[in-house]
């Protein structure tokens, strides 16, 4: 089982709209995939339940699932979407258990320093100082047309770490999140934008996380 981890402690930095729709993409790739929801609000369990029962299949589980429990559904992959807050203990067995950690980040003054304080806390553990664990950073919720997106690149743009990608501010995030869908699930006349803008983040987990076709 690959695990994905999505991270950062600011709340509202578009974390479970990362881990629904990676967890929706490696489904439509008829991948086992499992969602582990560790944010006390429980937005990923409540997108899960409201998931259309004919659309790719995706196993919710909660943050105290045990490791006997995910070896017994066999999965191919786990996305988990942790809570903010996450240090100390808890985000040392997060980065311990996690083969790939995507980081997302929007445009606000107040996400980009919880940012770097966090990425100044992860590059002490040892995975990530032996180059161990692929690190990737995500754009979120952008408008390209303002200042505050050209803000978001120059502060990314001091990090040795890629920045793979900018999602758009748009409803479709929201629709997807009210109906339990992800982008991926979208007819191509409604999604295909913004399947367009996941192509770099899908590509980067399918060369350090070897996703295979179907």
């Amino acid at each position: 089982m690959r695990t994905i981890l999505v991270a950062n402690p600011k709340g509202g930095s578009g974390k479970t709209t990362l881990a629904t729709n990676l967890a929706g993409w490696l489904a439509g790739k008829r991948q086992r995939v499992g969602l582990k929801d560790a944010d006390p609000q429980a937005s990923s369990t409540q997108w899960l339940a409201r998931r259309p029962a004919l659309f790719p299949s995706v196993a919710g589980f909660g943050g105290d699932v045990g490791k006997k429990e995910l070896r017994d559904v066999a999965l191919e992959w786990l996305v988990v979407d942790s809570p903010a807050g996450l240090h100390g203990e808890a985000l040392r067995d997060s980065i311990k258990r996690a083969d790939a950690l995507v980081v997302p980040v929007t445009p606000s003054a107040f996400d980009m320093a919880a940012t770097a304080r966090f990425l100044q806390v992860i590059a002490e553990h040892k995975a990530v100082r032996h180059g161990e664990l692929p690190i990737a950073l995500v754009a979120m919720r952008v408008d390209a047309r303002t200042r505050s997106a050209a803000e978001l690149d120059d502060f990314l743009g001091q990090f040795d770490l890629p920045l793979l990608t900018h999602l758009r501010d748009t409803q479709v995030y929201v629709y997807c999140a009210r109906d339990g869908l992800s982008v991926f699930d979208l007819p191509r006349s409604r999604g295909e934008q913004d399947q367009e803008q996941w192509k770099p983040l899908t590509r980067w987990l399918a060369r350090h996380a070897a996703v295979r076709n179907p």
